[in-house]
């Protein structure tokens, strides 16, 4: 059987305590699934022990791990733009350190992209629920704002779980100018604009604890953020 050739990447900042969780439970279910897939993890200025801790979880002879460690902390998006140059994969997938998404849903991104996606992105069932105050008024601002003026079509642009094909995710992370949380919502605008093809894919999701999201700090960042992604969408235009 030919398996597709898939890079993961996994953007992390201290996360010693969930990254081997992560790794183990990818593991098992890539060696039996896809063989060959290589894992990046994308150590992003951690003073922890992230970058160990996924060493020696990582126990396989049929995927591979590569870890790049960033001497600051520039950003998640920053992170999986840097494993993207290091890909080697056919499809470039990202997720989150905390592994959210259940890794069998990958059987339903990789279809859509071999069929001719651009791009595949999750899209978390209305059950999604946040531990924290703070984070549940940050969603559910992001989602209607999204959803109805910026994206239409796409209320959940900043699911921590995208795919593309290689030459599209080349392109597209060649293209942003934002580091941190709007990344997403800049490929997004981005690929709409250059019509890439986009398709959607509802998963369940699990809020897990130990998130480094500052609801306060990172709002007013996106708001920056928000203010140079379309300064230079205007500008390309």
């Amino acid at each position: 059987m030919q398996y597709p050739e898939i890079s993961i990447i996994i953007p992390a900042y201290q996360e010693e305590r969930r990254i081997a969780d992560t790794i183990k439970s990818l593991v098992i279910y890539l060696e039996s699934h896809y063989p060959g897939t290589e894992i990046i993890v994308v150590c992003d200025g951690c003073t922890d022990n992230t970058a160990r801790a996924a060493s020696e979880a990582f126990v396989s002879n049929k995927c591979t791990l590569k870890i790049i460690e960033l001497q600051k902390n520039n950003g998640k998006g920053y992170a999986i733009k840097s494993g993207v140059k290091e890909s080697k994969g056919n499809f470039i997938i990202f997720t989150d350190a905390d592994l959210s998404f259940s890794p069998n849903t990958i059987d339903e991104f990789l279809p859509k992209l071999i069929a001719g996606a651009d791009v595949v992105i999750a899209q978390r069932k209305k059950t999604v629920s946040y531990s924290g105050l703070g984070r549940r008024i940050l969603a559910s601002c992001s989602r209607f704002v999204v959803g109805n003026f910026l994206l239409p079509g796409i209320r959940d642009s900043q699911a921590g779980y995208k795919a593309f094909s290689k030459l599209v995710a080349q392109d597209l992370f060649a293209r942003i100018h934002t580091n941190r949380f709007l990344f997403d919502l800049e490929i997004l605008l981005i690929a709409r604009r250059k019509n890439y093809v986009i398709e959607k894919v509802y998963v369940d999701w699990e809020d897990k604890p130990g998130s480094t999201v500052r609801p306060i700090v990172d709002s007013l960042r996106c708001l920056r953020d928000l203010f140079i992604i379309y300064f230079f969408l205007y500008r390309d235009a």
